[in-house]
């Protein structure tokens, strides 16, 4: 991403044009461009190519390395930095400032890949609320800049004959980390697990493709070609990286060369090699911008827009009056002016996060708001499965009075997981049995590409719920809306299924319908709106749309439950009315701790619908 050289080929700027436009237009719209997140993958590759040449050079000497490196990458990162700690400051609510203050200690240091591995899957809802996320993908390559000169010129100093042969072999070792890691949300951010893209660009150096013209222009094209794919027909739902990351990174490293092919004369039209150009200081600008302008104004597509042309504005004015004034000047003591602006960014950091995010900046409502983003089940670490886990029957959690046998059971993925402890406390005679597990709908023999665990683990819970004598009702719910790219009627024919075995066993099933669902945090946006003087209970979406988006769901779920002996819950009829679905009311407050999911306060409102509705649970 930062790689330059003196000489610059227009075709690589064009390259690095198209990565960094398919990262924004990603991040403004993951449905206008769905594998636009492949442009850093792209960026790899090109670091990886020109890293290598330089180290090459016979009269290259590693301190010059590092001081060009210091030279391109803090200037623009530390103005930046500093935008970006003073903008939290003015807007983001305590625990999110904190967070960010933390992952700023982590990008001084670029660390910030360890950080965000260990706090957010890089696709989460939650993500959106990280300014500093896009970090990541700098950490990576630091750190590649640091352990691969002194590994590339060792092996060539003594044994350099095997040069090429070593670079091939650690690309396949970590390519096989990211294919089969245990961990494949921490796999996103780790350099070993990345470093098979920076080490396939540095292969293009020894390639000589000995071709003819015709052959090359081919070629180069199968190189447009690739990445033009990549960037439509990926998506967030794919195991990433691993093998789905080789069509982007060989068709860059196609286009690497070639060097003079048509795909090549292709890419490098004036507008692209002028994004290329402005490439390091428009990624670095346009997350935070998109970040901040979404907590203050909501996901409209609007302001978003509104936020990329600003950071378009400002990373044309840092390119030109911060990096090439540090790249063309020679200061005396580099490392030494380095170290200073890192010693200011940690110690900024630190204070501010021993300061617990200043709550003080705001009023007693506004922080009561803002905490809602804790009022969760308390016992969900323990008590609601992780993606990939697997848990004995015997082992789920049970909510109600501790002496009384669970008669009711609630099966479903992470919606569950506060509905659980909502029922129990409403109805502590009858013992509520929590069956709930991360990306996992109660829906038999339906398999989830991103949770392989999910398949095994609902016939297990199907097969002691049918056997287990106790369980008089079964409650059914799920977050329908993601898997709108899963195969949404498989997963809705298998959940009827489940139905029918239970219903067939002699369980009263409860089905819940669609809780409403957002794009935005509800807590930050609730607390905000108070904080700048608006009406927080604004704050959530149209019936209308929220109508339209569950139409599909819904058509489904009321022809089978009235085709059968089934009792249905409708979250709606509490969580909006005939114009609106709100996530604030001012009698309980904010009804959901994230935005995809409802707070328990949320979830005790809805769980009052079921001694209303739910016939078996009248006298519970």
């Amino acid at each position: 991403m930062t790689a330059d050289t003196h000489q610059k080929r227009a075709d690589i700027q064009g390259l690095r044009g198209i990565a960094v436009l398919a990262v924004v237009l990603f991040h403004l719209s993951h449905s206008a461009l769905p594998g636009g997140f492949a442009g850093v993958d792209i960026f790899f590759v090109i670091s990886g190519y020109l890293i290598t040449q330089i180290l090459l050079k016979d009269n290259l000497r590693l301190r010059d390395f590092y001081v060009r490196r210091v030279r391109r990458l803090f200037p623009a990162l530390y103005a930046v930095l500093a935008f970006t700690l003073v903008a939290g400051l003015l807007i983001l609510p305590p625990a999110l400032l904190s967070e960010l203050v933390y992952t700023q200690f982590f990008t001084t240091l670029f660390l910030s890949n360890f950080a965000f591995a260990r706090l957010t899957d890089y696709f989460d809802s939650g993500a959106g609320l990280k300014p500093l996320l896009h970090t990541w993908s700098l950490a990576v390559e630091e750190q590649f800049y640091l352990v691969y000169p002194v590994v590339l010129l060792a092996v060539r100093r003594f044994a350099g004959r095997f040069l090429w042969p070593v670079i091939g072999l650690l690309a396949l070792l970590s390519l096989a980390a990211a294919q089969w890691s245990s961990r494949p949300e921490a796999a996103f951010y780790l350099p070993t697990t990345r470093a098979f893209e920076l080490l396939i660009g540095a292969l293009c150096v020894a390639i000589r493709l000995d071709l003819s013209n015709a052959l090359k222009r081919v070629l180069s094209l199968a190189g447009v070609g690739l990445i033009v794919l990549s960037l439509i027909c990926l998506n967030d739902r794919l195991p990433f990286p691993g093998l789905w990351a080789l069509p982007p990174c060989l068709g860059a490293a196609l286009l690497l060369v070639t060097c003079d092919g048509w795909g090549n004369r292709l890419i490098s039209a004036p507008p692209l090699v002028w994004s290329g150009d402005i490439s390091y200081s428009l990624y670095l600008w346009h997350w935070p911008m998109l970040v901040f302008a979404r907590l203050l104004f909501g996901e409209s597509l609007w302001p978003s827009l509104a936020a990329v042309a600003l950071a378009f504005g400002l990373a044309v004015l840092s390119w030109r009056y911060i990096e090439q004034p540090f790249l063309a000047g020679r200061p005396r003591r580099p490392f030494a002016l380095a170290g200073g602006a890192m010693a200011v960014s940690i110690l900024a950091a630190l204070l501010v996060f021993n300061a617990k995010g200043l709550p003080q900046r705001f009023n007693t409502s506004e922080r009561a708001a803002f905490a809602a983003a804790d009022d969760y089940n308390p016992d969900r670490k323990r008590c609601h499965l992780a993606r990939e886990a697997r848990v004995a029957y015997a082992d789920t959690c049970v909510y109600g009075t501790p002496v009384v046998a669970p008669s009711v059971a609630v099966w479903g993925d992470s919606q569950g997981a506060e509905l659980s402890l909502a029922l129990g406390e409403r109805m502590p005679g009858a013992g509520v049995r929590q069956i709930t597990a991360s990306a996992c709908p109660p829906s038999i023999g339906y398999t989830i590409a991103y949770n392989s665990a999910c398949r095994a683990h609902n016939a297990d819970m199907l097969l002691h719920l049918t056997h287990d004598p106790r369980i008089e009702t079964v409650v059914l719910t799920a977050n329908y809306h993601r898997y709108a790219d899963e195969n949404l009627p498989a997963m809705l024919g298998g959940l009827e299924l489940s139905a029918l075995d239970l219903s067939r066993a002699g369980k009263h099933v409860v089905i819940v319908y669609p809780v409403p669902v957002y794009d935005f945090d509800p807590p930050s946006q609730v607390g905000l709106a108070m904080h700048l003087g608006r009406d927080p209970r604004a704050v959530g979406m149209s019936r209308a749309q929220f109508d339209r988006d569950t139409a599909q769901v819904t058509a489904q779920l009321d022809r089978f439950v009235s085709a059968h002996p089934l009792a249905a819950i409708r979250p709606s009829d509490v969580l909006c009315d005939e114009a609106r679905c709100r996530v604030y009311t001012a009698g309980d407050g904010v009804l959901y701790f994230n935005g995809q999911h409802l707070s328990l306060t949320g979830a005790k409102r809805v769980a009052t619908l079921f001694t209303s509705q739910a016939p078996s649970l009248h006298a519970k």
